[in-house]
């Protein structure tokens, strides 16, 4: 095995390991729990489909948009949406890293030429 898929396999244990989605997934366990939570969430993803095979027709929209703020109404689902963000901003934050330490230069356009915050070694 390479020694990337080797830290690969330790950044995505890190990631299972890590606060955010730990949250999230107990999150989504007391929400799939919740009959409410779980019929409302079916709905949701079979109105997905509909828009996605119809997407002119606007009362399916409307339905949508309707069915999200019931979703947001409901504190099992509403939490689960919630640690589902934080979970998507940790990625976020860990595919920026990667990319910056793949394409440098890239990196310099998002802050100052500070290296005394980055935890790589210099050989």
């Amino acid at each position: 095995m390479s020694k990337v898929i080797r830290k690969a396999e330790k950044l995505a244990d890190a990631i299972l390991e890590s606060e955010e989605y730990e949250g999230m997934a107990k999150a989504e366990k007391v929400m799939d729990s919740d009959k409410r939570a779980a019929e409302l969430v079916e709905k949701v993803e079979a109105l997905q489909k509909k828009i996605d095979q119809n997407k002119q027709d606007e009362k399916f929209k409307k339905e949508m948009s309707s069915l999200q703020k019931t979703m947001w109404e409901n504190e099992k689902i509403k939490s689960f949406m919630q640690k589902q963000q934080s979970f998507s901003k940790l990625m976020s934050k860990v595919n920026k890293k990667i990319s910056q330490a793949i394409n440098p230069q890239d990196s310099h356009h998002d802050h100052e030429h500070n290296h005394d915050h980055h935890d790589h070694e210099h050989k």
